[in-house]
């Protein structure tokens, strides 16, 4: 769709998993809704490429008929359990819930497909929004380069780790305390590979940090590496030479990438971590998502929380309208419902991954412990 000169009721900058949940859920409201991309489907994402099951939960709870869509989507495969290793010790995790692996210019084109058929929401893609203007009453939204401008009465950022919406309205910079730097490459026949059974490895010279290998689809596996951002800059740790060295160096991965290929460049991403939350909200604007800075401390698992922050903005918008109130407090039981839904979740699993940097020796005890199992139970739960 071409740009114009319009009002907006919702305006949702970002059309990923977070944008594109907020858009869905806003189908049956009345609103007039845009959402704006600065990129063109389908398109990439760097990403470890995990869908855990609060991201489908969140899809059903919206419309079953989106849940039902994504399980019949043939792109993934099915996430069963998940293998840790430590110092040559390996511990298991079975799974019940539903959890997938799909690349993310997959996963986030489905969703994007949703939106396009079951929404009356005016898409704009290849398109970058340049600055947002408040008169305490709306948001003027221009573009760089071109004349149109949006005027909303709520604009939802949407728009990732880099969020403009973020950086523009809230003045946000980057806690490295709160942040973990990561890289990620596709690799063609990892050996021993299970279609559904990801695998975690820990070594202690990068604790509390790990390098994850998923399988996907066509015999390829996505496999990356992060590290707390305050670390790699404390440190002085190159990411990729990390990456690769921790291959080299660990017996196990050695041998199931003796044969392996890479599949493209080995790229670079933030993780805005849940754990230093600030401002989620103000007048006229919320933020969800990694914009939002929803990460999963101890996982790197974003795309739930992001699809449910996006849910949940949709019902505040909702309550917004109906009250005619766009003011910051009104607006805060946006942060007090996500709060309650994920806060105290997230809090303890960044103390969780902070006491694992402080006291490397937990790893040790996790997996002396994951011998009995129900301590190996009680462990799983906290994954």
């Amino acid at each position: 769709m071409e740009l114009k000169t319009g009002q907006y009721d919702v305006v949702i900058v970002g059309a990923g998993p977070a944008g594109c949940a907020c858009a869905l859920s806003l189908k049956d409201s009345g609103l007039k809704v845009a959402m704006l991309d600065k990129s063109t489907f389908p398109r990439d994402k760097v990403c470890g490429d995990a869908i855990p099951g609060r991201a489908i939960k969140t899809l059903t709870s919206i419309s079953h008929e989106y849940g039902s869509a994504f399980k019949k989507f043939a792109e993934k495969f099915d996430t069963k359990s998940t293998s840790i290793h430590y110092k040559g010790n390996v511990l298991t995790f079975e799974w019940v819930a539903d959890a997938y692996t799909c690349t993310r210019i997959e996963f986030d084109n489905f969703l994007f497909s949703l939106v396009k058929e079951h929404t009356a929401t005016d898409i704009f893609t290849d398109t970058l929004p340049h600055s947002f203007s408040t008169n305490g009453a709306s948001i003027s939204i221009s573009f760089k380069n071109k004349p149109d401008i949006f005027n909303t009465k709520i604009v939802i950022g949407a728009d990732g780790a880099q969020s403009t919406v973020a950086k523009q309205l809230t003045g946000r910079i980057l806690d490295r305390d709160h942040h973990v730097g990561s890289v990620r490459a596709y690799y063609y026949n990892v050996a021993g590979m299970e279609g559904s059974k990801t695998e975690i490895y820990f070594d202690r010279k990068f604790l509390p940090s790990y390098l994850w290998v998923f399988p996907l689809p066509g015999n390829v596996a996505n496999v990356g590496f992060g590290m707390l951002s305050s670390e790699i800059a404390r440190r002085k740790i190159n990411l990729k030479t990390a990456f690769h060295e921790f291959i080299a160096e660990n017996p196990l991965l050695k041998e199931k990438f003796a044969a392996a290929r890479q599949i493209g460049l080995l790229e670079g991403f933030g993780l805005p971590l849940g754990s230093g939350i600030t401002t989620l909200s103000g007048q006229n604007f919320m933020l969800v998502g990694d914009a939002a800075s929803l990460i999963d401390p101890i996982s790197g698992d974003g795309i739930g929380n992001a699809m449910l922050s996006g849910k949940l903005a949709a019902a505040q918008a909702i309550r917004c309208f109906t009250e005619n109130n766009f003011s910051d407090t009104f607006m805060s039981g946006y942060d007090a419902t996500l709060l309650t839904a994920i806060g105290q979740e997230l809090k303890a699993r960044y103390r969780a991954q902070r006491s694992l940097s402080k006291m490397p020796w937990l790893l040790d005890m996790i997996f002396f412990a994951g011998r009995n199992k129900a301590l190996k139970r009680i462990i799983q739960k906290m994954l």
